[in-house]
């Protein structure tokens, strides 16, 4: 009865130890998880990483730029190459333009035969006409020459009408730089088939022969009769070549 009895009291006293070995056991795991939690914050400050982690000297901020980071508006050295060099040396468009002649600059002029003027330039006051016995103004001059002498270009320029005039007979005009345009007229009538409307035609080159298709001026001595226009104006063209009057040799 008494061993039954102590055998009982062991058998207790195993059980109760390893229960209360096993509460010390997760008491001990309780208490070792509850500091880790302690030591480890659940949300660490932004800041604080920042400030450890990240040099100060490296934040670049605009009143302390990084020296050893070019600035933006730092320009550098192009290096030189074949085509830079060539490209300096081509100068722009106004320079181009500035040796290039001028469209507005009238041309060198030269009388278109070589003889006496025989009635001058007059465009505001009539003076008399032969033919028409009459005084009215006379736009041109009459250079003496008989039919058949070659009549040439007063300037460079480009043929830019051929018409035979009921008036004025054949006439062959020219446009040149500057607004001007010489007329050439009572030529021959084979003078139309010397040039044509386009040709590009040189001072001195010949482009007609004198005539005596001008009706209005048949009485005359035969003459070529030449006018010089400047932007549409009707010009003395005494003024812009050198030309010897017949009226000057008289009073000499």
């Amino acid at each position: 009865m008494n061993n039954s009895i102590t055998k009982k009291q062991n058998r207790i006293l195993l059980i109760s130890l390893v229960v209360i070995l096993a509460a010390a056991a997760v008491l001990v795991a309780l208490t070792g998880s509850a500091n880790k939690k302690s030591k480890t914050p659940e949300n660490p400050p932004i800041s604080n990483v920042n400030e450890t982690d990240v040099p100060e000297t490296s934040i670049n901020t605009p009143d302390k730029p990084d020296k050893g980071t070019p600035s933006i508006t730092e320009t550098t050295d192009t290096p030189t190459t074949p085509e830079t060099e060539a490209s300096a040396d081509v100068p722009d468009d106004k320079e181009v333009s500035a040796v290039q002649p001028s469209t507005d600059v009238l041309p060198t002029f030269s009388a278109p035969v070589d003889s006496l003027v025989l009635k001058g330039f007059s465009a505001d006051v009539p003076v008399f006409s032969t033919t028409m016995n009459d005084y009215r103004t006379h736009k041109g001059l009459d250079f003496a020459c008989s039919p058949g002498t070659p009549v040439f270009a007063a300037a460079d320029g480009t043929v830019c009408e051929i018409v035979d005039d009921p008036m004025m007979g054949v006439t062959v005009s020219v446009q040149h730089t500057g607004g001007a345009v010489t007329k050439y007229k009572g030529l021959s009538e084979e003078s139309m088939d010397l040039c044509k409307v386009g040709d590009t035609v040189k001072r001195g080159q010949v482009i007609g022969a004198s005539g005596d298709t001008a009706l209005i001026e048949s009485a005359e001595e035969s003459h070529l009769h030449f006018e010089l226009y400047v932007n549409g104006k009707a010009e003395d063209p005494g003024e812009y070549m050198q030309v010897s009057y017949l009226s000057d040799l008289h009073e000499d």
